[in-house]
């Protein structure tokens, strides 16, 4: 105790001018360390006091303290006095103001043997309190070597504005608790704020020390865990001057996505970052956000706020004492304050006043306060003002409750020697009031439970405010911002240049514009900035748009997200489309001709011309034309197991169909032909029944082949997508290759032979005019197949190789069609025709006419019938009848050019049937 009083005795004697402290008796008293004069040099207090709200905080204990007097509910038998010491914001003038309240010197000086001890006559030796308790200080800085001293000596401690983490360390500083939270809930409310932005992209800004070091670790590791990145991390030292203020701005400009800076410093470095904006022409570029140390300078002054409109500062809630206003008012009042002379006895120590010429001897305080904040009508007390006030009211119900269940009947300064600093601490922790800000309690950590109030400066009306915008409620950690009173219409919107033209719409801070769907984040390692990298078409992002997935086959990615592969709607040959809806057009077309065709053969099937056509192998022929111009609708339905089956077989047997009987009926023309020349006598299997014998076979050979190719591969309905990056899957009818291949080789073998006999046959008679039509038939034929197989084995869509197939059988049955049928028609049509030519004429009852020739008289037959009941005729009929009408379904049949050709012999009529196909039918 010596020792440390000798300690005290070293400082310089300045330390302890009585204009550095306000002393007002009471039973009990309760210290405080309060920031008023401001140093010059860092190593003694001045002379001037810069701030209005330094003298607010003097103010707001002495209201306290009255008020508490004046009360009977609150220590209704002691008196509250107390000890307001300056420490002009310096940790050496702390750690003596914290030994002035040292209870054991203060009792070797009241009993101090002799004069060379202490000389009381000496104003400048200093003097020790007697207080059970202290308030204070300012910054976590100078609380930390405050609470280190009273600690040792169990003084319980409560700081108004201190807000570092160090000092929720029980371990280290068990005495000390405080009225505002500390920086790590400061931090999260920061953090939560940007997230709720969605600022993904900042700097960070903060003072060199245990406040801005510890809160700008905590930042950065919150920042990772939501993402956020930090282009940059700047350390304000208080050796800066200007100039570096200014490069500080301009290492900020070099990262233009990151528009939202972190201002986590004190209030001196965060006044000197926004005076260095405004001389750079910077002031909106940058969104701040800052700790409780920024609205202060915001609230302030009203210039710091016009400079950085739209900055967001968070700091702990509190609220205007309106008794406490009126307090501040009634001073200005009774002559306390009157705009820059001040009269006031009671803490005219505190005021660098001369009291004999009335006026300022010493610097005059800044106008930024006193004029200011007393002559406005509106006047409100900085918010740390309420808590001052709070934490006065804790120490008063904290030593109420401990004099009434450790004290008895004590009263006035009895009490002073019941109380303990352990058991002060103990009650203290406990206790729980309401205030201006609601319930007032502690943790176990002695932090405050309270609430963060996040602000915002506007221009309202044409004049710079600090609004409130949201809170962060410290029970429940929920952050909610009223988005309708936000603010950004003097903000840029993005980094394009281009002001926002609503207030509501929040501006941008990113590294680059977010990926939109479909495309991932690709971080680069020097920095975590990303580009978007767009993905496949046929990917989606996935891993939290990190990496591209490919979608599994017959799948697609969403059109909306990109975020999941969806089924592809399949597609198929339908009705709707323009080429198929042709194609069933010129089928349907095609049927009805086949249809037409074949009534009409129907009709006249006694008639010479079709009897003469081996109507047998005609009828087959029409069947299978017609089935295959049915067949075109199979193809273009929805693909089915029927539908496949029915496609697969009836493909390979309709050109069976058509070509096996133009093969038998090509072959007999041939062979009939060929004999001819040589012998009377008719080549074998050339009867009508062996014909469809012949035909039968055929057939049966091509189903035979296609039944073990279906057995061993059969057709089946599949799902395909031609090319993995385009959104196309197809639905068709997979027809094996191996079973269409060996029914398309029978059928294109059957067209060979029948080209070759149609080669062979191409001398025949002119007047014989069936075979240049078969010729012409199964030529066409062959170039279609030719030009078929190629291209439809070669196409990948499945879709045109159903519209190749209908094509193949429509152009083969309409030739076929054409080529064999048509000219038939037309020659039963011209053989009617000049049948009722013949009737019309005048009526002969002999039914006959005479022609002269170069022979002579000749008589001719008019009537067919009647001709061929003629025995002569009706002989030559007979031995050429076995050379014409089963020569070749009898083609045109022609009026004979020359009687001498029925005066023939049997062979010599034979031969020439055979040779020139010219009978004297009509």
């Amino acid at each position: 105790m010596i020792c440390c009083g000798f300690l005290v005795c070293g400082y310089p004697p300045e330390i302890f001018n009585k204009s550095y402290e306000y002393i007002q008796c009471g039973d009990i008293n309760i210290g405080a360390v309060l920031s008023i004069h401001m140093s010059e040099d860092n190593r003694n207090c001045g002379q001037s006091i810069p701030l209005f709200p330094s003298i607010e905080y003097v103010q707001a204990v002495i209201f306290a303290i009255n008020e508490i007097n004046n009360r009977t509910d609150i220590l209704p038998n002691v008196t509250l006095g107390t000890v307001i010491l300056d420490d002009c914001l310096m940790p050496s003038m702390v750690l003596a103001r914290a030994m002035q309240f040292m209870p054991d010197l203060h009792n070797f000086q009241n009993h101090c043997p002799s004069p060379p001890c202490f000389d009381r006559t000496n104003e400048t030796i200093p003097t020790f309190y007697d207080v059970v308790s202290v308030i204070g200080s300012y910054t976590s800085s100078l609380s930390i070597v405050l609470a280190n001293v009273l600690a040792l000596f169990k003084i319980p401690q409560i700081s108004h504005t201190s807000t570092s983490d160090l000092l929720s360390d029980k371990k280290r500083f068990p005495y000390f608790l405080r009225m505002v939270p500390p920086d790590k809930y400061q931090v999260k409310v920061i953090v939560d704020m940007l997230h709720f932005f969605n600022w993904k992209y900042v700097s960070v800004i903060y003072s060199e020390g245990s406040y801005g070091q510890e809160s700008e670790r905590q930042l950065i590791k919150l920042f990772r865990e939501l993402d956020i990145c930090v282009a940059q991390s700047i350390e304000i030292r208080n050796s800066m001057g200007n100039s570096q203020y200014d490069s500080v701005i301009d290492s900020l400009r070099k990262y233009k996505g990151a528009r939202a800076v972190v201002l986590y410093a004190d209030s001196v470095h965060a006044a000197s970052v926004i005076k260095a904006a405004k001389r750079k022409n910077a002031f909106r570029e940058f969104l701040w956000t800052g700790s409780d140390a920024l609205s202060l300078i915001l609230d302030d002054d009203s210039e710091y706020c016009n400079s950085s409109l739209g900055s967001l500062s968070v700091r702990p809630f509190s609220a205007n004492v309106p008794r406490f206003s009126k307090y501040m008012k009634s001073l200005r009042e009774t002559g306390l304050f009157h705009g820059k002379h001040r009269v006031e006895k009671d803490v005219q120590s505190w005021l660098p006043y001369n009291v004999t010429s009335g006026k300022f001897t010493e610097p005059e305080m800044e106008r930024s306060s006193l004029h200011q904040s007393t002559e406005d009508d509106n006047y409100v007390p900085i918010f740390a003002a309420s808590y001052v006030i709070d934490a006065v009211y804790a120490f008063a119900y904290a030593l109420h409750d401990y004099i009434n269940m450790n004290c008895g009947d004590l009263k006035g300064k009895a009490v002073r020697q019941c109380i303990q600093g352990e058991g002060l601490l103990n009650a203290l922790k406990k206790v729980t009031f309401n205030s201006s800000i609601g319930e007032i309690s502690f943790d176990q950590n002695g932090d405050v439970v309270g609430k963060y109030e996040i602000r915002q400066c506007q221009m309202v009306e044409g004049t710079p405010h600090h609004e409130q915008v949201g809170m962060w409620d410290m029970k429940t950690h929920a952050l909610s911002i009223d988005k309708d009173k936000l603010r950004w219409s003097e903000f840029k919107k993005s980094s394009t240049g281009n002001y926002s033209d609503n207030d509501h719409s929040i501006p941008e801070s990113v590294c680059a514009e977010p990926c939109i769907s479909g495309q991932i984040y690709s971080f680069s390692r020097e920095t975590c900035c990303w580009k978007c990298v767009s993905c496949k078409n046929n990917e989606i992002a996935s891993v939290n748009s990190t990496h591209c997935e490919t979608c599994e086959l017959l799948f697609w990615p969403d059109e909306r997200t990109r975020s999941r592969c969806v089924e592809i709607v399949p597609s198929y040959v339908t009705l709707a489309d323009l080429i198929a809806c042709s194609v069933c057009i010129c089928a349907i077309l095609g049927l009805i001709v086949a249809l037409f065709v074949v009534m009409l053969f129907h009709t006249y099937r006694h008639e010479r011309i079709i009897r003469s056509s081996s109507r047998e192998l005609s009828q087959v022929m029409l069947v299978g034309i017609s089935v295959a111009f049915m067949l075109v609708f199979s193809f273009l339905s929805v693909p089915n197991s029927v539908s496949c089956y029915l496609n697969h077989v009836g493909f390979s047997l309709t050109f069976t169909f058509v070509y096996a009987p133009l093969l038998v009926k090509t072959n007999r023309i041939y062979r009939i032909f060929r004999a001819g020349r040589k012998t009377t006598a008719l080549p074998q299997c050339t009867s009508p029944t062996s014909q469809v014998a012949i035909v039968t076979g055929i057939i049966f050979i091509q189903i035979l082949i296609i039944i073990l190719s279906t057995t061993m591969s059969p057709p089946t309905v599949k799902l395909r997508m031609p090319i993995r990056t385009e959104k196309f899957v197809e639905l068709y009818c997979d027809m094996p290759l191996a079973g269409l291949l060996s029914s398309l080789s029978f059928n294109l073998f059957l067209v060979m032979i029948c080209t070759f006999y149609a080669f062979k046959t191409r001398k025949l008679p002119d007047n014989y005019n069936e075979s240049r039509y078969i010729a012409f038939c199964v030529d066409t034929t062959l170039l279609v197949w030719i030009s078929f197989v190629p291209t439809y084995f070669t196409t990948s869509r499945a879709y045109y190789k159903v519209i190749i197939l209908s094509l193949a059988l429509i152009v083969n049955s309409v030739v076929s069609l054409m080529c064999l049928f048509v000219p038939k028609l037309y020659a039963l049509y011209h053989q009617k025709h000049q049948k009722a030519k013949s009737q019309d004429k005048c009526y002969n009852p002999l039914n006959i006419r005479t022609e002269t020739t170069s022979l002579g008289v000749v008589n001719r037959f008019n009537n067919t019938t009647d001709f061929m009941k003629s025995r002569s005729v009706s002989q030559l009929v007979g031995s050429q009848d076995s050379a014409t009408s089963m020569v070749s379904n009898a083609g045109i049949i022609r009026e004979t050019k020359s009687e001498s050709k029925l005066n023939g012999s049997t062979g010599q009529a034979n031969t020439s049937s055979a040779e020139n196909s010219d009978l004297s039918v009509t």
